[in-house]
């Protein structure tokens, strides 16, 4: 039986992360939803992003699919930090809904704004790509 006390590892989940697994049927990046002891979580605004850059109705039925296990946090506005990290502004929000979301992981494949930090943290949440989130949570 589990304890409903022990808390999961939380993940929070970058648009580019959504829709690479909603693009096509199959995608390797779905395999996030695979792991077992995780919660994954995202923010209305990534969430509407990722509404915005999937085309086909085959592909936004897919995110729908994959969001029926995400808890899909909603912001009133767009989220910031009080000290923003060295981001882009389009990039502000998804950390700070990650931060705000109590997120042990921030996985994102945006490698322009956050891979410098992959492997590392960043306002004490560790960015890490979606190809190498499964072997890192077996190293944990």
């Amino acid at each position: 039986m589990k304890d409903a006390n022990v808390r999961r590892t939380r993940l929070f989940l970058d648009a580019n992360v959504l829709v690479s697994a909603a693009w096509k049927d199959g995608s390797k990046v779905g395999r996030i939803w695979q792991i077992e002891g995780v919660e994954m979580v995202t923010s209305n605004f990534v969430v509407a992003e990722c509404r915005r850059n999937l085309p086909c109705a085959e592909q936004q039925n897919r995110l729908e699919h994959f969001l029926f296990t995400v808890r899909v946090l909603v912001f009133p506005r767009m989220p910031r930090l009080e000290t923003p990290p060295p981001l882009p502004e389009k990039d502000q929000h998804v950390l700070a809904a990650a931060v705000l979301a109590r997120a042990d992981y921030l996985i994102t494949g945006d490698i322009r704004p956050f891979g410098e930090w992959y492997g590392g943290s960043l306002c004490g949440v560790r960015i890490e790509p979606p190809g190498r989130f499964p072997l890192v949570l077996e190293d944990v």
